[in-house]
């Protein structure tokens, strides 16, 4: 499978499609970070420092901090009146029971749309009209309850906290069909979600439902995540701890030292062989999930929910800054000596 890469040149990066393989080796990926590294650190005979990547602190926000309170006194109201004549009498039986009152996350959000749109059929009905002012006393309720609702649902619900977490390792490889599976489920639950917030009312939810069964059995976004966070991570690094290339290697009079073959060599077949086509197509990949993220940032009720999804939306930029700043150096030693990068 084709893919874009990002080539390393003496005067930049240029945007290229390589025919390259769509899947690395089964070590994690941003271990060849920590290969290069160490053929460096080994070439230069330096200090051994370790770029081991610390838990990252960007994480979901937890429940207990995203949770609202949500006021149920509407349903003491309506269990009390006689609604068999419309169908928001089975709505109430429904909820009362035991498997009602298990509903959580967007099921339990799409139960209170669902309860909503009965309560303003309920109004017209002809047989309401000795009700009528409480049913609206009701829906008023509801309606005010709606936000902590959705916002209860972003805090609770399993599959969404899955998808939008920062993972425990990086991937392993990188593989689209894993990949296509995760990103399709969430863009078809925002897209379902965008609707059901617009219109106040809840469709069918066994599609929106299906969609979050999917996102909680996938692990390649948070895990791309934290790829991301990995790799931005090390290549900050090895960039602190080698901010030049030292000049004792550099080729001068037409002389190449051996260690400057053993760093062009380390480069070549780890830089550029490996790590950087995984690189660009991490961040190709990112990107594409970058309007969903926006999308649902424009949902999420919570500011700090809201803080944390645009942050996960800078990933793609800051790797991006950090593979420029890391190659810098390294694009002067090739000029100096008169390396081609990737050749040996």
């Amino acid at each position: 499978m084709k893919r874009s890469v990002l080539i390393f040149r003496s005067f930049g990066y240029a945007l290229v499609v390589l025919g390259l393989s769509a899947c690395s080796d089964d070590q994690g990926l941003t271990e060849y970070a920590d290969e290069l590294h160490n053929r460096v650190q080994s070439t230069l005979k330096l200090p051994n420092n370790s770029i081991e990547a610390p838990k990252p602190q960007l994480q979901y926000p937890a429940k207990r901090a995203l949770t609202r309170n949500i006021e149920r006194t509407s349903m003491g109201l309506l269990e009390s009146l006689r609604l068999n004549h419309c169908h928001l009498g089975q709505l109430i039986a429904e909820n009362n029971s035991s498997l009602g009152k298990l509903k959580d996350g967007f099921s339990r959000y799409h139960a209170d749309l669902t309860m909503i749109q009965a309560l303003k059929e309920c109004i017209e009905h002809p047989e309401s009209a000795n009700v009528k002012d409480k049913l609206k006393e009701a829906l008023v309720h509801k309606e005010s309850q709606l936000q902590n609702s959705l916002a209860n649902a972003f805090a609770r619900d399993e599959g969404l906290r899955k998808a939008l977490s920062v993972g425990n390792n990086s991937l392993p490889k990188i593989h689209v069909t894993e990949y296509n599976y995760a990103v399709n489920a969430l863009e078809r639950f925002t897209r379902i979600l965008e609707r059901w917030n617009y219109t106040k009312e809840g469709d069918d939810p066994d599609e929106l439902i299906k969609m979050l069964g999917r996102l909680e059995r996938s692990d390649y976004l948070p895990d791309l995540f934290r790829t991301m966070l990995d790799y931005s991570y090390k290549l900050e690094k090895m960039t602190e701890l080698l901010p030049e290339v030292p000049k004792s290697v550099y080729c001068q009079n037409g002389k190449v030292p051996d260690d400057a073959l053993a760093l062009k060599e380390a480069f070549n077949a780890i830089y550029l062989k490996e790590m950087q086509g995984d690189i660009a197509e991490v961040i190709e990949q990112h990107q594409r999930l970058l309007m969903t993220l926006d999308n649902l940032k424009g949902i999420a009720p919570q500011p700090e929910l809201k803080a944390y999804i645009a942050e996960l939306g800078t990933l793609s930029k800051k790797l991006t800054d950090a593979s420029v700043h890391f190659v810098r150096p390294w694009q002067k030693f090739y000029n100096a000596c008169d390396f081609t990068p990737g050749l040996d």
